[in-house]
């Protein structure tokens, strides 16, 4: 279940790099107690972010691609991503990049990832 947490974020330019700094380094020890976690593989770096046209271009390493919970993990993975992005007003959809490359798939599962994801590509 995609639950929100808020978390302080210092920064002077990059607000959209910095939110995913502090994602990628994983869930806070409270609220790990509290029974939350990260389903972004440990070891995910951000490459790059830009925005353009109300979408983000999300660049990230390739241990992006290696979630240990199957489809399930994966589009957890994916929608807190999403999520996490679209917070800002000026992103409405994200497109995942691996490596500087756009993917057709994330998965062995075949889930696609070759055309940017908003918050309805989650819905039902």
């Amino acid at each position: 279940v995609l639950f929100p947490v808020s978390t302080p974020i210092d920064f002077v330019d990059s607000p959209l790099t910095k939110t995913f700094d502090s994602l990628l380094q994983g869930v806070n020890p409270k609220d790990r107690t509290d029974g939350l976690r990260s389903l972004i593989p440990d070891g995910t770096k951000l490459l790059a972010a830009t925005v353009r046209n109300g979408t983000a271009y999300l660049d990230f390493n390739d241990r992006f691609r290696f979630n240990a919970y199957g489809v399930q993990g994966y589009n957890a993975q994916l929608e807190q991503v999403v999520y996490t992005a679209t917070q800002f007003q000026t992103v409405q959809r994200v497109q995942i990049l691996l490596d500087g490359k756009v993917r057709k798939f994330l998965a062995p599962e075949g889930i696609t990832i070759d055309k940017p994801l908003s918050r309805s590509s989650f819905a039902g």
